[in-house]
């Protein structure tokens, strides 16, 4: 018996799914949450084959809800509920660990194939979606670099610097480069910290590599 967890916050949706999967003689629904938080309040509680987890969610989203679940159990074969327009979140779920994803627009059959998959140990992705997933991944990649770059509001300056830290300048070689004092560069950097929420140029250079706002 594949023992499933429902992730989502539309009741029609999530009613349906459970009638659909109860119906499958090998599939039981073992419970269903209609966020995310509520299932990592209880995932202790259920130990299922397959957690199936709409993206778009109140409280806590798919992405947070994946990256949680696998922080306390690493080997959770996560499915992602995808509707067309979810595309710019596609990298985020699979860099979050998520083992495939299948259109709420798909056929029973597709669903139950996808689940079958992923508890072998397999990846399934719905065919309408390898284009975005697979074949757009960069496209998608920098439309998510240029969001961070616009929530932190780094200027052009800031993105400068950083990228020069990430090449071992000093503060005098940063003033150099950039034609301005080092007072002025210890300013600039004094800023970058705080909006990064780090201390040093270490911490820098880290935070700029992990979202991958400069290449090094």
């Amino acid at each position: 018996m594949i023992k499933i967890i429902i992730i989502e916050d539309l009741p029609i949706i999530l009613e349906g799914l459970k009638v659909l999967i109860n119906q499958i003689k090998d599939f039981e629904v073992l419970a269903d949450f209609t966020n995310g938080k509520e299932y990592i309040d209880n995932i202790n509680k259920y130990k299922a084959d397959i957690i199936l987890t709409d993206i778009a969610m109140p409280i806590m989203d798919g992405i947070s809800t994946t990256k949680h679940a696998l922080s306390i159990h690493p080997d959770e074969k996560i499915i992602a509920l995808s509707m067309y327009n979810d595309h710019k979140y596609y990298y985020e779920m699979i860099t979050a660990g998520a083992k495939g994803f299948v259109l709420k627009q798909s056929s029973v059959e597709e669903l139950e194939l996808a689940i079958r998959e992923v508890h072998s140990g397999n990846n399934y992705f719905s065919k309408d979606l390898l284009h975005n997933v697979i074949i757009k991944m960069q496209s998608i990649e920098y439309e998510l670099i240029r969001e961070k770059k616009h929530n932190v509001n780094l200027n052009e300056r800031e993105i400068n610097i950083l990228k020069f830290i990430c090449l071992g300048y000093t503060n005098q070689q940063l003033a150099d480069a950039l034609f301005v004092s080092i007072k002025t560069i210890e300013s600039n950097k004094a800023k970058l910290m705080q909006k990064t929420n780090t201390l040093n140029n270490a911490g820098l250079i880290i935070w700029a590599i992990k979202n991958k706002i400069t290449e090094i």
